[in-house]
């Protein structure tokens, strides 16, 4: 039996290091739960399996942002949102040791993320077109798709919020700051349909053959000292 539709949004999580030992133990411990879970719902709707396997199999400390906005499809759910995505910004010195051979052996390729040419997906423009960012949804021969990291609030701070109406409905959306040397390394990349079940939602056909598909990866700063795991499906 189909679910009801639910929406789904994990926030990213700034931990605070707490004077209670016993609330910092059991934030780290809802923090890994957290991970474990979208591991097993990506699993749950989409045919490709194993796609986090390149995430930390435990976050080690406090220093990090869990951004999690999993599908909301069937089989487990009714039509909602036919998109997913995870993002882990930790500490570059915490994790690199662990991701240096991923990266070196594994690596498709390595983009810097200002390039111009770069396939960004903005997942949440894929259906719509309220918000259109121009560099965002386009195809570009012999690239694979990154993500439109400007949403993800790094902790560099907000550079835009911006309100907008469309047919009596108010819309917000806000870019944040995001490192300028940052290193996007895609690890595995596929175009094609994937879903269990399809839900048809509209996409847009500037994407060409990516109008649907998966990318996964790792991106790095060395200015900031961070490193972000991440995956998307659309």
């Amino acid at each position: 039996m189909v679910k009801n539709n639910k929406i789904f949004t994990i926030a990213a999580i700034i931990i605070l290091i707490s004077s209670c030992n016993n609330g910092y133990k059991s934030y780290l411990e809802n923090a890994n739960n957290t991970l474990i879970e979208q591991k097993k719902s990506f699993a749950e709707d989409y045919n490709k399996q194993n796609l986090l396997i390149h995430f930390p199999k435990k976050i080690i400390n406090d220093s990090f942002r869990l951004y999690c906005y999993p599908p909301s499809c069937p089989p487990s759910y009714n039509c909602s949102s036919q998109t997913g995505e995870v993002y882990l910004i930790c500490k570059k010195n915490d994790y690199y040791n662990r991701v240096s051979k991923i990266l070196s052996d594994s690596a498709l390729c390595v983009y810097n993320y200002f390039d111009n040419g770069n396939m960004i997906i903005d997942l949440m423009e894929l259906k719509r077109t309220f918000i259109p960012i121009e560099k965002c949804n386009k195809f570009y021969k012999d690239k694979y798709p990154i993500p439109y990291f400007e949403k993800i609030d790094f902790g560099l701070g907000l550079k835009r919020r911006k309100d907008t109406v469309i047919n009596k409905q108010r819309y917000f959306t806000s870019t944040y700051f995001i490192p300028t040397d940052l290193e996007i390394y895609v690890i595995s990349a596929q175009a094609g349909n994937y879903w269990k079940v399809d839900c048809k939602e509209k996409r847009p056909e500037s994407l060409k053959n990516w109008i649907n598909g998966y990318s996964r990866g790792i991106a790095i700063s060395n200015k900031e000292n961070l490193l972000i795991y991440w995956v998307m499906v659309w």
